[in-house]
């Protein structure tokens, strides 16, 4: 009997030795697949049997201890992969949430394009047509020449360009009441060619036409007596100043020649081409005062359009546009040259003086 309890002995360890190599197989194959059901009952089977195994056997109790220390390891293993399976689902399960969040949540859609600004309508202004308000132009004329028998240039003139115009002759009087009534004059001229001029309160009152946008031609042939009264505000105003008299010995064959000193401006061509002051006779052969040469000061906006330098636009001028070409200055006197050059010319100063008159009120 005790030659057999032997080699039984190592039987039962090798076959323990076996069930624990089983287990802990079992034990990483279910770590690896993560999904036998069967984990739980191959182990509470195994237990039995080992158990089983060694009561009979009479295993010592070095079998026993060996059989609870496979049991620890097998459940060890068992928790960690049962851990690891749980971190798993909980990591499947917060991915299938999300995604199901995700396809909850309404498809924002992208925002609009700003809408663009839709034009703003305004109306046109109105066009004016500015030819048919010269000719229903309100005009007032003075010319000193009608109290001496002589030809009236500016008269003809307005005729001529088929003006409607208020005249008083040489009047002054009447030249006065009508600067002072209510009318809103477009125009007013005051041509004092004859040697008996007008001076002092009539410029007071032109000036105030001027300042309301009335367009002015003034021809006078002494304003540098007149220079430091009231006629200084109107050559301040306009941007010039008296350079010097044009003052001609009676014993000398005076040179009365008047130059373009800007051929292009609108004076010389519209409405009338081909103007020229050169051919003149001394129509005022008994006096030495032959008019009045004007020079450019720095402020304003005046041209001297004619003088009687041709190389000179600064000073020795005779007609000179300002202040928007609705005032104009002229020093020279108009008898002095040709009939049809001087009617002409007094046509152009008007039809400019009004244009640029009307296209100033225009503007807003």
């Amino acid at each position: 009997m005790k030659r057999n309890r032997y080699p039984k002995r190592h039987q039962n360890q090798h076959k323990i030795m076996v069930i624990l190599s089983v287990m802990i197989l079992l034990a990483l194959s279910c770590g690896i697949s993560g999904s036998d059901p069967s984990l739980q009952l191959t182990k509470s089977s195994l237990d039995v049997q080992m158990t089983v195994m060694a009561q009979q056997s009479g295993v010592n109790q070095q079998a026993t201890e060996m059989a609870a220390a496979a049991t620890q390891m097998a459940a060890g293993v068992q928790a960690t992969v049962l851990s690891q399976q749980a971190t798993m689902l909980a990591e499947q399960a917060s991915q299938i949430n999300n995604q199901q969040q995700q396809q909850q949540q309404p498809a924002t859609e992208p925002p609009p394009p700003p809408a663009e600004p839709q034009p703003v309508q305004t109306e046109a202004p109105p066009v004016v047509d500015v030819e048919s308000q010269i000719k229903s132009a309100k005009i007032l004329l003075f010319e000193d020449m009608a109290g001496t028998g002589q030809l009236e240039y500016v008269q003809e003139a307005l005729d001529m360009g088929g003006y409607k115009y208020k005249d008083d002759g040489s009047a002054q009087g009447w030249f006065k009441d009508d600067l002072l009534s209510t009318t809103d004059w477009n125009l007013i001229i005051a041509a004092s060619e004859s040697r008996t001029k007008i001076q002092g309160e009539f410029f007071v009152y032109m000036l105030d036409h001027i300042n309301r946008g009335t367009a002015v031609i003034i021809e006078h042939w002494a304003l540098d007596s007149l220079s430091e009264g009231k006629v200084a505000p109107i050559l301040s105003k306009c941007g010039v100043a008296v350079h010097r008299d044009w003052f001609v010995p009676l014993d000398v064959v005076p040179d009365l020649s008047v130059w373009p000193l800007v051929p292009d401006h609108p004076i010389w061509h519209e409405p009338n081409d081909g103007i020229s002051l050169r051919a003149f006779s001394n129509f005022w052969n008994t006096s030495t005062d032959k008019g009045d040469l004007l020079k450019i000061k720095s402020s304003g906006d005046a041209v001297l359009v004619a003088g009687t330098r041709a190389t000179s636009k600064m000073e020795y001028g005779t007609l000179v546009s300002c202040l928007g070409g609705r005032l104009i200055i002229q020093t020279h006197s108009s008898h002095h040259y040709r009939r049809d050059d001087i009617t002409r010319l007094w046509q152009n100063m008007i039809y400019q003086a009004l244009k640029n008159h009307f296209l100033h009120k225009q503007q807003p």
